[in-house]
């Protein structure tokens, strides 16, 4: 009995504390060999019994998942083992033996708890159940690599096979072979379907090596789900990421492009608008590319080999282009909508009193942009009023931004008023109030005449006039007026002379400086005559002068100096304008 439990007693804990550390939902068992067998309710994952059996199958004495032993010593359920809620206890029922020739049996309860199949290159990290697990790299048990039930392994880039025995009561068990298999997906080659025009009909298939009967491929696109199948289908035109893997998770990547058929490009579209409400427009289109002869519509439906559409009307239009593999090119175009410029009315004003005073007045509806006028086709304005016009005939024309244009004669009709035929005007004296202005009028009605806003009179004359500006009127006796501006006197105004040189030797000739202008007097300011060192020598106040007056004797402080000498004149003339005279004036003897 004291044998017993030293060999039981240590596995029976081992068992228990596997539990605790990994919970596992079912039943569990323990043989009269002390094999663990496990009973699991889902069917996603093995139990242990059936890890148990695929370690070493050979074990006839490991029953299905599920069953219950009965010996000469009943195998006892965990259920039975273990009791109470938060201290369970061990107990069992009848007598137990382990006879010596089983005792390497132990070893079978070496479960491999982690995965079996890892990525190439990867650092697997095992754990096993059992008693001081020892690890060996050769069934010789010569080469130990760890001690434990978790063995970080080294890189593994090939299946290998480890060698476990565990030490129960001083005995080492025979060793048992864990195989940890490698595995690596090599993808060897694509097949790629392009997609059809418009459609999602493209196809990768695809050949890949590395899965095994237990860690077949897997495949996956743009990191979607994985099938096993090799074949994608109903694709659309693009660059996926291709995923191939073995159940163990070990994926590799590679960019698949599904490319697309060659369609037709559009490069360019010339639009023409229509012209002025008509359905002149056009669309002409210049497209290369595709598969085969490219063909044209404007409404997706009817297609021509022309690329050229006229006679259309302004709006938007759906350029398509379709090649031989009805692959399409689309491209939205509007062409401008247009209105037929006319014009509604012309309202007239006609001459009055024989003058130059017609208007046109046009209205005209909304045209393409902005509206200008004319009424000689020729010069356009924005205003559409045209006045001061004379009697006459007039072609008026509106013309919008694009050109469009609509014109119609109109007449300005005439009138009858005083004309002013010729003016004789006899500018007066210099200084003198005896001009005169006669008037030739003609009309058919009577006339008199005015002068400067004075009263009328029957008489085409004004005399004793002096010069000035005036404004003469004829009128009839309808009120109508015609006028004009004269002016008199402009021979003799503002002109006055001086010499340049004079000689006050007293001969008599010359002796003085004279001032010379066409009226008898006029009115000095002032006049300064400087040396040429910029000395004042003579200066004169304001005073009337007579013409032909001395202005300087030539005398300095009483002496006459012979040079020349710098002036500045000053003088108001009759019109009342001043005017100021500056130069030179030489001295000699």
């Amino acid at each position: 009995m004291q044998e017993l439990w030293k060999i039981r007693w240590p596995f029976i804990l081992a068992l228990w504390m596997s539990l605790l550390v990994t919970p596992v939902e079912g039943a569990f068992f323990i043989n009269c060999q002390g094999v663990i067998l496990l009973t699991n309710r889902s069917s996603a994952q093995p139990g242990w019994s059936e890890i148990a059996q695929k370690r070493n199958p050979t074990h006839k004495h490991l029953l299905p998942s599920g069953s219950q032993m009965t010996s000469r010593n009943r195998c006892l359920t965990m259920n039975e083992l273990l009791s109470g809620n938060s201290n369970p206890k061990l107990w069992f029922e009848g007598q137990l033996s382990l006879p010596t020739s089983e005792r390497e049996s132990l070893a079978d309860s070496i479960a491999l708890l982690s995965r079996d199949s890892y990525c190439l290159g990867g650092n697997p990290e095992l754990t096993v159940t059992g008693t001081n697990v020892r690890w060996y790299a050769d069934a010789d048990k010569k080469r130990l690599l760890y001690l434990g039930n978790t063995y970080h392994s080294p890189p593994i880039d090939q299946t290998t096979t480890f060698y476990l025995t565990q030490t129960l009561s001083g005995v080492e068990t025979s060793p048992i072979a864990i195989t940890i298999e490698i595995v690596e997906a090599f993808l060897h080659n694509m097949i790629i379907i392009p997609a059809s025009c418009e459609k999602n009909d493209g196809v990768i298939s695809v050949t890949a090596t590395g899965g095994t009967a237990r860690n077949p491929l897997y495949y996956s696109l743009n990191k979607g789900p994985a099938q096993r199948t090799p074949v994608f289908t109903n694709l659309a035109p693009g660059t996926y990421l291709l995923m191939d893997s073995v159940a163990a998770g070990c994926w590799g990547t590679s960019e698949v492009v599904v490319p697309a058929p060659p369609s037709p490009t559009i490069s360019s579209i010339l639009p023409l608008d229509p012209h002025c409400g008509q359905t002149d427009g056009a669309i002409t289109i210049l497209a290369f590319g595709g598969s085969g002869s490219l063909l044209y519509s404007l409404n997706g439906v009817d297609f021509k080999t022309d690329n050229q559409f006229t006679s259309l009307a302004g709006g938007t239009y759906t350029v398509t282009v379709k090649d031989r593999d009805q692959c399409t090119a689309s491209i939205s175009v509007s062409l401008e909508k247009s209105v037929n410029l006319t014009i509604n009315q012309v309202e007239v004003i006609t001459t009055t009193c024989g003058k130059t005073n017609g208007l046109i007045t046009i209205h005209s509806e909304a045209g393409n942009g902005r509206i200008t006028y004319s009424i000689d086709s020729l010069r356009y304005q924005f205003a559409n009023t045209f006045d001061s016009l004379a009697a006459g005939t007039y072609l008026v024309s509106v013309q919008d931004e694009t050109g469009c244009r609509a014109a119609q004669q109109v007449a300005v009709g005439p009138s009858d008023g005083p004309t002013i035929n010729h003016i004789l005007a006899l500018p007066p004296t210099c200084g003198m109030a005896d001009g005169q202005i006669s008037l030739s009028a003609t009309s058919l009605r009577a006339l008199s005449y005015g002068l400067n806003g004075m009263a009328y009179q029957a008489d085409s004359s004004f005399r004793q006039l002096p010069l000035g500006t005036y404004t003469v009127t004829v009128r009839d006796d309808r009120g109508c007026l015609v006028e004009r501006s004269i002016m008199l006197g402009e021979p003799c105004v503002n002109t006055i002379y001086m010499p340049d040189s004079f000689t006050p030797n007293g001969d008599g000739i010359n002796d003085g400086w004279v001032v010379f202008f066409p009226m008898t007097s006029l009115q000095f300011t002032d006049l300064i005559i400087y040396n040429r060192w910029g000395t004042v020598v003579f200066h004169r106040g304001a005073e009337e002068i007579k013409n032909g007056a001395i202005l300087w004797d030539g005398y300095e402080q009483g002496v006459v100096i012979e040079g020349i000498y710098t002036y500045q004149l000053r003088v108001q003339f009759p019109t009342g304008q001043n005017q100021v005279y500056q130069g030179k004036v030489a001295l000699l003897r």
